[in-house]
């Protein structure tokens, strides 16, 4: 381990007017929030930051000259991101910082006033709002989408005969149908909590600043909210800081039950492919094979389906075991929530989208299942055909249950 010693450079940071800061802090408060954003963030900062611009000039901050410049810059800068052009460094701390120094280096003033009215927290939190209310608007589609072919392959393979399971031995009989079509009744449920979800956070929260609002001037803080096209203002400056973390946790939360689905879904599918049982398969490019067996066909992208629920639920805990402790107000734990919300929503949909992929592919073995179809599946059938008959319940099941354990 190197560890740096001399006086860092100065750096030009927002909030910097003197010496830079030493590089071992610099690079432990930064930590990886800089590449997160260039990655990930920076079209949404430009889309919020064009509305903010707009504004700035319907109040008389910026002209229209002004206000062309900054539609230009910020075209500029997402085309670039685009292209993959556009950088953000460590010493910029983010892309805030980015896009403001390339509106001043590129087009002057405009670049020195775009930040008037609004903070970086303000500034983040509508940055992340637009960033999850897209990301739920795409997760609530493809849920729909996988639901969608699990109905579509229950209705194929509806009447096929499967054994029901509990406590992993066979317990009732069942319905190929009804086993996949519990699982897309499921998403579609699961699907109402992510769109409830998009409909809470659809709050615009620029121009709360710091989280104590602006005085001595006037934002209009509707028209950034239509230009936005989010559903309503939030209008208790406190209230838009407070949500930082909240939020991410509300949509972390939502996005856990698609996931806790495609686990479940992953442990039968483990169970069901085994040779021991062979009710289904998938074609061989889902497969992955071994270095020693010749023989072997590895359904292992269940295994790291089910793992990555659990990797997902450590996402979501980080999230809520960060904001637990926090009063109101900013507070910088609340910057390393971003990277357990964004690693969080990429694997719920990598997830989702496999399931997308394999759902329709998947081979359902009739014999197999027929063959599976053994006696013991029916034992509970005759304690009903004897209750129908007149018997008492207990009855029935206790004279059921001694004649099939002495065969």
């Amino acid at each position: 381990l190197h560890i740096m010693t001399e006086p860092a450079p100065k750096r030009m940071k927002l909030w910097q007017v003197g010496d830079g800061l030493h590089p071992l802090v610099e690079a432990y408060t930064v930590g990886c929030d800089f590449s997160i954003d260039a990655e990930h963030m920076v079209p949404y900062d430009c889309e919020a930051s064009t509305a903010h611009a707009e504004m700035l000039q319907s109040i008389g901050i910026l002209t229209e000259a002004e206000l062309k410049q900054a539609r230009q810059g910020l075209a500029e800068v997402k085309a670039a991101w685009e292209k993959g052009e556009f950088s953000v460094t460590r010493d910029q701390e983010d892309c805030h910082t980015a896009i403001e120094q390339y509106l001043t280096t590129n087009f002057g003033d405009v670049g020195k006033k775009i930040h008037t009215g609004r903070s970086r927290n303000d500034q983040s939190l509508t940055m992340l709002r637009l960033f999850m209310k897209a990301k739920l608007m795409e997760t609530s589609e493809i849920v729909a989408s996988v639901a969608g072919k699990f109905l579509a392959l229950a209705g194929k393979y509806g009447d096929t005969p499967m054994p029901g399971y509990t406590h992993m031995q066979k317990a009732m009989p069942t319905k190929v149908g009804v086993w996949l079509e519990s699982f897309a009744h499921a998403l579609l449920d699961a699907n109402k909590v992510v769109q409830g979800t998009s409909s809470m956070i659809d709050q615009n929260p620029l121009g709360s600043a710091a989280g104590f609002g602006i005085n001595h001037l006037v934002l209009d803080r509707d028209k950034t909210t239509k230009l936005l096209g989010l559903g309503k203002t939030q209008e208790n400056v406190m209230y838009c800081g407070f949500s930082r973390g909240y939020f991410e946790m509300a949509v972390l939360q939502a996005l856990n039950l698609p996931m806790t689905i495609a686990a479940r879904f992953a442990t039968d599918m483990m169970m069901f492919t085994q040779q021991e049982t062979s009710f289904f398969a998938l074609p061989d490019h889902f497969v992955t094979g071994s270095s020693i067996m010749p023989q072997k066909k590895n359904y292992d992208l269940f295994e790291i389906m089910r793992a990555n629920g659990k990797v997902y639920q450590g996402h979501q805990t980080q999230i809520t075991g960060i904001i637990s402790g926090l009063g109101s107000g900013y507070h910088r734990d609340l910057q390393i929530t971003k990277e357990a919300l964004v690693n969080g929503v990429t694997l719920c949909h990598q997830t989702l989208a496999l399931l997308d992929a394999l759902v329709p592919a998947l081979v359902v073995n009739k014999d197999n299942l027929e063959a599976a179809m053994t006696k013991e599946l029916f034992v509970t059938d005759e304690v009903y055909k004897r209750v129908a008959g007149g018997a008492a319940f207990r009855e029935a099941y206790l004279q059921v249950k001694s004649e099939f354990f002495k065969q």
